[in-house]
């Protein structure tokens, strides 16, 4: 038997739990509609969607959330990965909801970030 043989008596690996409730979204119409502007930023972002984010809430930048779990997030920028935080905004409106587990990201969502000056970055809410 090799180094390297898995042992019939070891116990399975336990799965790894999702990072929010697993309740399917509500879905608005304007999420089944397809896109058709391009989107090739690896993102998911389309140039309207930036421009939209920014009049809606300068000073936030477009990501997508790689991993997360109840701490935070590894989300990806246009200038790479960054470890996040969820902001206070994210929290109070999770806080409010009824069934809060809508609001949560997973892997996937597009999201809004701030970068701080001091250097942490916080997801600040989820785009639809």
């Amino acid at each position: 038997m090799s180094a390297h043989a898995v042992s019939t008596a070891d116990p399975a690996p336990s799965p790894v739990p999702c990072c929010r409730p697993c309740r399917p979204r509500a879905r608005r119409l304007i999420d089944r509609v397809p896109r058709t502007e391009a989107v090739d930023d690896g993102l998911g972002w389309s140039e309207p969607d930036k421009a939209e984010l920014a009049r809606l809430a300068p000073g936030l930048l477009p990501g997508r959330i790689m991993t997360c779990d109840l701490v935070g997030a590894l989300v990806l920028t246009e200038l790479g990965a960054a470890s996040a935080t969820y902001g206070a905004s994210l929290l109070l409106a999770a806080a409010r909801a009824r069934a809060a587990g809508r609001l949560w990201p997973k892997p996937g969502d597009r999201v809004a970030l701030r970068r701080w000056p001091d250097g942490p970055v916080t997801v600040e809410g989820v785009v639809a």
